[in-house]
C-alpha cells in the first residue's frame, strides 16, 4: 500500500506509456503496443458503448469488463467505478486503479509473467478522483482457467502434466516475489499449444483431475495441447512486488489457491501439484498435511461469511411481500407462482392437485407442481406450525425454524454438500410485526426415497454396501466442514435417484431445522452421537449386521485424516447408541 502512495507523485515501476491524448473530458495514455491499434489516437470508448460493439462480458457495482472486436483485433475495456468512501479515499491516495493495474501487468511480462497486454489506461480529465478506464489486448487462445477445465475431458497424463506447470506458475510467482492477493482460478488464464488427441479415459476410472461434462450435454472437448500450459494473471492491480516471498507468505498465498481446488480435485492431483512447487523452491518445507488443514479451516470460516449473506438480499436473493406475508426468495423463481402461494398459503395445502406427504402437530409438508415451457416441475412446500403463543415471540429475538433452515440450506450448498436448494422462505406477519407460520419451499428432489424405506426393500447387498459407503463419506465431509446435523436419523436422509437406478443413487440431507454450522470441525463427541442416532435407526433391521455397520465406520474413518483407531470409534458410538435407545425407552418414543 505505501509502495501504491509513492506511485501516486512518481511510478516506481518503469515508464511503459508512450503517447498522450486528451478527448472528450479524458485523458488516455498510451503504451507502445497501444499506439498502433488506436492510431496514437484516443480511444472511441463513447462510440463503442453508443453502437452496441462494447459486449459486457461481467458487470458490478465496482467494475464492469467490455468485449470490443475491433479491425486490429479484440480488446477489452475495464471500467473501474468509485462505489463508496473508502474507495475513494483509497483513489485520493494512490493512482487510479487502471493505471495500477496497467503498470503492473507491464512489469509482469518484462519480467516473463504471463500478463494482459496493456494498450491504455484513462481517467476524466480532472484533479479529482473518480472513474478510471483500462483496455488490454485480448489473449485468445488463452481462455479463463475455470471455462478451460470445464470445457475439456482431460486424459490421466494430461491431468498429472496440469498440475505440476501449475505449481512451477505459483512457484515462479512466489520466486519471483509476486503476491497476488486474490489468486482464485477466475484470476487465470490458460493457454496450450499445438494440439494433439487426448488420450482415452479407461473404462470404469471416475476419478478426474478437474470435472468433466457428462455425456450428452453438448460441452466442447476439444483437444488439449503439447509444449505445456501457459498460465496468465488477470486483475493485477492490487500485486505486490518485492523479494522472493518468505514461507509465511508463500503459505497464506497457498492456503488461499488451494481453497477452489480443494472442492474440485484429487488429493493425488494436490500432492503432483505440490511437488511441482518444491521442485522449483526446495528452500520451503514440506507442508503438505499442513496445507491441507489450513486450507479446510480456512474454507470454514469463508462457507461461514458466504451463508450470513443469505439473511438479505444480494445478487441471488430479493425480499418478496404479499399482503401480510413477506420474506426472501431467489432471484430466478417465477413471480406469478411465488406470488400465488403466498396470497393464500395454507389454502394451497387442500389444493386436489397437492400431495400431502407429511403432517403432524409440529410441520405439514406438501408436494405442489408447476407447469413450464420444460415441463412440469415439482417442488416442496413445508409449513412449520404455531404450537403455542410463544412461538412467534420466540421468533422476534432468534431465527424460526423456516428461516434456519434457509440459511443452512444455502449454507450446505455452499459446502458442496447434498441437499435440496431452498427457493423461498416467508411468514404470515401478524398486526404487521410478529411473525406467526414458517413457510419453506424448496426444489424436490428427484425420483428420491427415503433411506428407511430404501433399506428396508433391498436386499442386495452391493447396493446396500454402495449407499453405505457414499452416506458415510457424505456424513464425513459434512463434518469436516463444520457442519452438525444434529438431527442425523435416518427418516432425514433421502436417496436421490433410487427409483430410476438404484445402484447409482446418491444421498441427499433434509430437515435443517437444527444444523448448526461452525468455523471449527465437529468435535469428536458430537461425531460420535450422530453416527450413534444414524446407528439407531437400523437396530430393528436384521439384515443390516454388524459387519455392514462397521464397514459404515470404516468409509467414515477413511475419508479424511484418522486422528483416533476405529476401535476407539466403536464404543464410542455404541455407547452413545446405547444411550439413545435408554433415552427413548424412557420417554416413550420410538426410534425412527
Amino acid at each position: 500500500m505505501f509502495g501504491d502512495i509513492l506511485r501516486k507523485f512518481g511510478s516506481l515501476i518503469a515508464d511503459a506509456t508512450g503517447t498522450v491524448v486528451r478527448a472528450n473530458g479524458r485523458v488516455w495514455h498510451l503504451s507502445i503496443d497501444g499506439e498502433f491499434p488506436f492510431h496514437c489516437a484516443a480511444p472511441a470508448l463513447d462510440e463503442w458503448l453508443a453502437d452496441g460493439s462494447a459486449k459486457v462480458v461481467k458487470s458490478g457495482p465496482h467494475r464492469t469488463v467490455y468485449r470490443v472486436a475491433l479491425p486490429t483485433g479484440t480488446v477489452y475495456v475495464k471500467h473501474c467505478r468509485i462505489n463508496g468512501a473508502r474507495a475513494w479515499a483509497r483513489e485520493a491516495m494512490r493512482p487510479p486503479k487502471a493505471r495500477l493495474e496497467f503498470e503492473n501487468a507491464a512489469r509482469l511480462r518484462s519480467i516473463g509473467i504471463g500478463a494482459a497486454v496493456p494498450l491504455a489506461w484513462g481517467t476524466p480529465d480532472t484533479r479529482w478522483p473518480g472513474q478510471s478506464f483500462l483496455i488490454t489486448r485480448d489473449l485468445a487462445p488463452a481462455v479463463p482457467f475455470p471455462d478451460f477445465i470445464e470445457g475439456r475431458e482431460l486424459s490421466p497424463n494430461s491431468r498429472r502434466e496440469f498440475a505440476r506447470a501449475l505449481g512451477a506458475f505459483l512457484a515462479q510467482l512466489h520466486e519471483n516475489g509476486i503476491n497476488h492477493p486474490d489468486p482464485h482460478p477466475g484470476n487465470l488464464l490458460v493457454s496450450w499449444e499445438e494440439p494433439t488427441p487426448p488420450a482415452p479415459l479407461p473404462e470404469g476410472r471416475g476419478k478426474t483431475f478437474f470435472p468433466s461434462p457428462a455425456r450428452g450435454e453438448g460441452k466442447n472437448n476439444s483437444s488439449l495441447q503439447e509444449g505445456g500450459p501457459k498460465f496468465s494473471l488477470l486483475d493485477v492491480h492490487a500485486i505486490s512486488f518485492g523479494a522472493p516471498l518468505s514461507w509465511a507468505a508463500s503459505r497464506a498465498n497457498l492456503i488461499r489457491f488451494n481453497r477452489w481446488f480443494q472442492l474440485r480435485t484429487s488429493q493425488t492431483e494436490r500432492l503432483r501439484f505440490w511437488e511441482a512447487y518444491r521442485a522449483a523452491r526446495p528452500s520451503v518445507p514440506d507442508a503438505a498435511c499442513e496445507l491441507e488443514r489450513e486450507t479446510l479451516a480456512s474454507n470454514r470460516r469463508f462457507w461461514r461469511a458466504r451463508t450470513e449473506r443469505y439473511k438479505g438480499t444480494h445478487r441471488t436473493v430479493r425480499t418478496v411481500r404479499v399482503g401480510h406475508v413477506r420474506g426472501l426468495a431467489v432471484q430466478d423463481l417465477p413471480d406469478d407462482f411465488l406470488f400465488a402461494i403466498m396470497a393464500n398459503p395454507d389454502e394451497v395445502f387442500t389444493r386436489p392437485s397437492t400431495r400431502l406427504l407429511k403432517q403432524c402437530v409440529s410441520s405439514t409438508v406438501a408436494e405442489l407442481e408447476m407447469p413450464t415451457p420444460d415441463g412440469t416441475r415439482s417442488f416442496i412446500l413445508k409449513r412449520v406450525n404455531v404450537r403455542n403463543l410463544l412461538d412467534p415471540l420466540k421468533n422476534l429475538v432468534r431465527s424460526s425454524a423456516v428461516r434456519r433452515s434457509w440459511l443452512l440450506g444455502h449454507g450446505l450448498r455452499e459446502r458442496w454438500l447434498p441437499t435440496p436448494r431452498p427457493l423461498a422462505m416467508f411468514h404470515i406477519y401478524h398486526a404487521g410485526c410478529l411473525p406467526t407460520a414458517g413457510y419453506l419451499l424448496t426444489e424436490k428432489v428427484p425420483n428420491a426415497v427415503g433411506l428407511p424405506e430404501a433399506v428396508k426393500a433391498c436386499r442386495d447387498t452391493r447396493i446396500l454396501r454402495a449407499w453405505a459407503g457414499k452416506l458415510a463419506r457424505v456424513v464425513r465431509t459434512m463434518h469436516d466442514r463444520g457442519v452438525s446435523h444434529r438431527d442425523l436419523k435416518a427418516p432425514n436422509v433421502m436417496l436421490e435417484n433410487a427409483t430410476s437406478d438404484p445402484a447409482n443413487a446418491t444421498p441427499v440431507l433434509i430437515d435443517l431445522v437444527g444444523v448448526r454450522a461452525s468455523a471449527d470441525a465437529v468435535p469428536f463427541t458430537r461425531r460420535a452421537k450422530e453416527l450413534a442416532r444414524l446407528n439407531a435407526s437400523f437396530l430393528a433391521m436384521p439384515h443390516i449386521t454388524r459387519t455392514e455397520l462397521l464397514r459404515f465406520l470404516l468409509a467414515y474413518l477413511s475419508t479424511g485424516e484418522r486422528q483416533l483407531s476405529w476401535k476407539t470409534w466403536w464404543k464410542a458410538v455404541s455407547e452413545a447408541t446405547a444411550a439413545k435407545v435408554e433415552k427413548n425407552r424412557r420417554n416413550g418414543r420410538a426410534i425412527g
